[in-house]
């Protein structure tokens, strides 16, 4: 027993303990504490439709801004998931939280490889207690996957630059795959972009005469990761071309019309004005936010923290006069253009646009503290910083079962189902403080019966409208300015009924 324990690695006794605390901390009271919204539905009714009815699907979500659509890749990745769990919708959410249990083990292992285990160590332990990333991995959304594939983006950079070019296709793939969870990562563009460039400088100067005959494999890596991108592109450029070019309009409305990334947007900022309160407000700000809040929250640290931290990181520039690691220059390549990129948008950032950084910013924090020499102002600035970080992260975690739960909308999605005669048409209506009108997490449950709820296009078919009246507005409900209730002809409301610690829900007769 002592010869076993003595053979057993420090790394593999801190993977083992690391990743027991991330299941924990990830699928710990999943199910009553998820979070179960208008998203979550829309997405399960569309993935179900997949195997339900054979209806494939060519685009994903449609965004939260510009009415622009991603591209398929997640509901393809919740298919198989929500397929073995159905009617249950907790197959996706299982993966989702299966992942981000990969992604802290791929940190450790390819920060290990990429720069040493000691910033593996701090890295992966930092990433697996973070509440952004936990709360994150527990529930289904096409964001909250980011991470994994940016974190291989990352890695199979790397291995482009320092191992085979064949990389860029897998460089590709995982690029493409992003930029299908949320269009915030086209900035990881500019990392691969930045390596590749160094890289194939370093080629023309090493085979500058003889570039296009030594270096065919190179070119041809490269042309196949370029196929690889715009193959992914397919879906969408025919859906483009069959609907008006709707992305590609309102792609370009954000430019124009919004003015997302126009620094004169502001008030009280033109010409020198605005670029000054860019560098002084906008950036500073948004390093903040990426750098600190997934670990801090909003927090009065966060600013000083960021000085502490830039001032650091120019005297170790100074100090190494720009000789950097392959490693640090992938990570500053990935990192640096991610902030500067967020920066320039002139919109709220919300923390799902930048998950995809957060492999970049634990590492980060892995290499800061692993730079210093003297293991006594190491411990002294660590742990101060770490316990700090335990503390904040502690009151963050989404553990508590949620007052109303998804086994309480399932619930509530019967009792509407029972008052349905068969074969009738009928449709629903939530109010919330969601404001998400079509309720669709109450009509994934509704979709899963025999008989399900009209498509939302269709709701002049209805000839029964139940409204699950979540704030409990009592008798005014049907004069509520909500379009589906102010259209349905002939409205008279026949029966109320209350679910048990729930909403009220009315039910509209159409007697026509």
């Amino acid at each position: 027993m002592l010869g076993l324990i003595k053979r057993i690695k420090t790394h593999h006794l801190f993977l083992f303990l690391i990743l027991l605390l991330t299941i924990f901390l990830r699928f710990y009271n999943l199910r009553n504490s998820l979070m179960f919204q208008g998203d979550q539905g829309r997405d399960a009714i569309v993935v179900s439709r997949i195997f339900k009815d054979l209806d494939p699907v060519f685009i994903g979500p449609v965004t939260s801004i510009g009415n622009m659509y991603l591209g398929p890749f997640y509901y393809y990745f919740m298919l198989p998931f929500l397929f073995l769990t159905y009617p249950n919708p907790m197959g996706p959410v299982y993966a989702v939280a299966a992942l981000s249990v990969l992604t802290v083990y791929l940190l450790f292992k390819i920060t290990a490889k990429v720069f040493d285990k000691k910033t593996a160590y701090l890295a992966t332990t930092f990433f697996a207690l973070s509440a952004a990333v936990v709360n994150m991995s527990r529930f289904s959304w096409n964001p909250n996957i980011a991470p994994f594939f940016s974190l291989l983006m990352f890695y199979f950079t790397y291995m482009a630059w320092k191992k085979n070019s064949k990389y860029w296709i897998l460089v590709s793939v995982c690029f493409s795959i992003l930029i299908q969870l949320h269009y915030v990562t086209l900035l990881s563009l500019s990392g691969a972009g930045i390596v590749f460039l160094i890289q194939l400088i370093e080629k023309i100067k090493l085979k500058h005469k003889n570039f296009f005959t030594k270096e065919r494999k190179f070119i041809v890596s490269i042309l196949l990761a370029i196929l690889v991108f715009i193959l992914s592109l397919t879906p969408l450029v025919l859906f483009d071309f069959k609907h008006n070019f709707t992305n590609l309009n309102s792609f370009s409305s954000i430019f124009t019309k919004e003015k997302s990334f126009d620094l004169e947007r502001k008030s009280e900022r033109k010409g020198l004005a605005a670029a000054t309160k860019f560098v002084t407000i906008d950036l500073k700000d948004r390093a903040s936010q990426i750098l600190f809040e997934s670990s801090f929250s909003v927090n009065k640290i966060n600013h000083p923290l960021l000085f502490i931290v830039s001032i650091s990181t120019i005297l170790y520039l100074i100090k190494k006069k720009g000789k950097l690691k392959d490693g640090e220059i992938i990570l500053l390549a990935y990192l640096v253009p991610g902030i500067i990129g967020v920066s320039l948008y002139q919109h709220q950032v919300y923390e799902h646009y930048i998950a995809y950084l957060f492999p970049f910013v634990y590492i980060f924090y892995g290499l800061f503290f692993a730079k210093f020499k003297n293991k006594w102002l190491m411990t002294i600035l660590f742990l101060p910083f770490f316990i700090y970080f335990v503390l904040i992260n502690l009151q963050r975690y989404s553990f508590k079962t949620n007052g109303w739960t998804i086994d309480d909308m399932k619930r509530t999605s019967e009792e509407i189902y029972k008052r349905v005669n068969q074969n009738e048409k009928y449709n629903i209506v939530l109010i919330s403080e969601s404001k998400e009108y079509f309720g669709m997490n109450y009509r994934y449950f509704l979709s899963t019966n025999e008989n399900e709820p009209v498509r939302m296009e269709d709701h002049q078919l209805a000839k029964k409208l139940f409204v699950i009246d979540e704030k409990k507005n009592g008798d005014n409900v049907l004069t509520l300015p909500i379009y589906e209730i102010v259209v349905f002809p002939n409205r008279d409301k026949v029966q109320k009924f209350e679910i048990e610690n729930g909403p009220e829900i009315n039910i509209v007769l159409n007697y026509n």
